[in-house]
């Protein structure tokens, strides 16, 4: 029966939500102690018996409001505290939320007959995402710092399990969460560009630059065709053994063919390694090859996708190649963040196509 009597007198701090039983509200004293720095107010005088009270009856003097009744100054307090952690978030998108928060602090007064709240929140919901833009900035410190050039399987492992916590789905439903989440996001996809997708990826940085719009803006398609991407389709195993294969199939016996002729769909290059992986996913190639004389060949044509991200991939078992190991977490880890990227609107999607033209391309045609 005790047990029972303890369970319903115990109360949380609204702050932290850890349990307390001390005579204040909302507070714990630990909790109550640091909301006195953070909102650079002086210790309250020891004869002071109520410190909570004190603090809540200092904000609404600090915003010039006075006689007001015990519920309106709680009220206010949460308020007040509530948007000075979001003042101390490095969040871009959080303008809007703030300006409603100021605007019900405006309107309790004496004379309000109701405390309105036009946009509703918890405030250990608030504290929460104050500590994750801590941590996140913590952490894209770090990842400006890492030399990818000599990045290992370690430091892949351990970007994962630092990174992960801001791809959350869970948060995208409140719209506090969300904008602070959203913004964690499109930094972190920022820094990613910026670091030529961790390991000198041109053509991806592009692609996923591209992706990054700001809330309600649309990306533009892209057409691709420059010396970087030539080089990297010409060096491709993936896309020489496709051409390969469609000159040994089409090519024998005329000296041009045109892919569009035999394969209206194209066909499908699905890139193993390097750039290409990073940045095509499922791309349809068509080719027109026309044979020269020395039996080299022609080629023109393109490679379309659609930049998404829209399924989560498992990670790949290998053997003994640490090298494709890492290739292979690194590319997971960043699809599946891009997948809850595009939930949040981060990455948008649009159409890629990549156009090339090789003269002279040559090619050992199987006997």
């Amino acid at each position: 029966m005790e047990n029972n009597d303890n369970n319903i007198n115990e109360k949380r701090c609204v702050l932290c939500n850890k349990p307390y039983n001390y005579k204040y509200k909302m507070f714990g004293r630990r909790c109550l102690d640091n909301l006195y720095g953070l909102l650079e107010f002086s210790k309250s005088p020891k004869f002071i018996w109520n410190k909570e009270a004190y603090l809540c009856t200092r904000i609404a003097w600090r915003n010039h409001k006075f006689f007001l009744s015990k519920n309106k100054k709680y009220s206010l307090a949460q308020k007040y505290i509530a948007l000075n952690y979001l003042n101390r978030m490095n969040c871009r998108f959080l303008d809007d939320i703030k300006e409603k928060i100021s605007k019900d602090i405006n309107n309790i007064s004496v004379f309000s007959r109701n405390i309105v709240s036009t946009i509703s929140f918890e405030l250990n919901d608030i504290y929460r995402l104050f500590n994750y833009t801590r941590k996140f900035d913590e952490l894209i410190k770090e990842l400006q710092n890492i030399n990818w050039e000599e990045v290992d399987e370690k430091i892949a492992e351990n970007f994962i399990k630092s990174m992960s916590f801001i791809f959350t789905i869970t948060k995208k439903m409140n719209p506090i969460s969300y904008a602070v989440f959203y913004s964690m996001q499109y930094t972190f996809w920022q820094v990613v560009v910026i670091g030529g997708m961790l390991k000198d990826k041109k053509l991806s940085a592009r692609l996923l630059s591209n992706s990054l719009s700001l809330l309600g803006k649309e990306p533009e398609d892209l057409i691709i065709q420059d010396s970087v991407t030539d080089e990297l389709l010409i060096k491709s195993r993936v896309f020489n053994d496709e051409v390969k294969e469609l000159i040994e199939k089409y090519g024998k016996g005329t000296d041009m063919f045109d892919l569009k002729d035999y394969e209206k769909d194209g066909v499908l290059l699905e890139f193993e390694g390097g750039d290409l992986l990073y940045s095509l996913h499922k791309a349809t190639m068509f080719v027109k090859a026309t044979k020269n004389e020395d039996n080299t060949w022609n080629l023109e044509g393109d490679i379309n996708d659609i930049y998404d991200f829209t399924e989560f991939k498992d990670l790949k078992e290998y053997v003994d190649n640490k090298e494709a190991m890492l290739t292979d977490i690194l590319s997971t880890l960043l699809n599946n963040f891009g997948v809850v990227s595009s939930e949040y609107g981060v990455i948008k999607t649009y159409n890629v196509k990549i156009k090339f033209n090789f003269p002279n391309y040559k090619i050992k045609l199987k006997e």
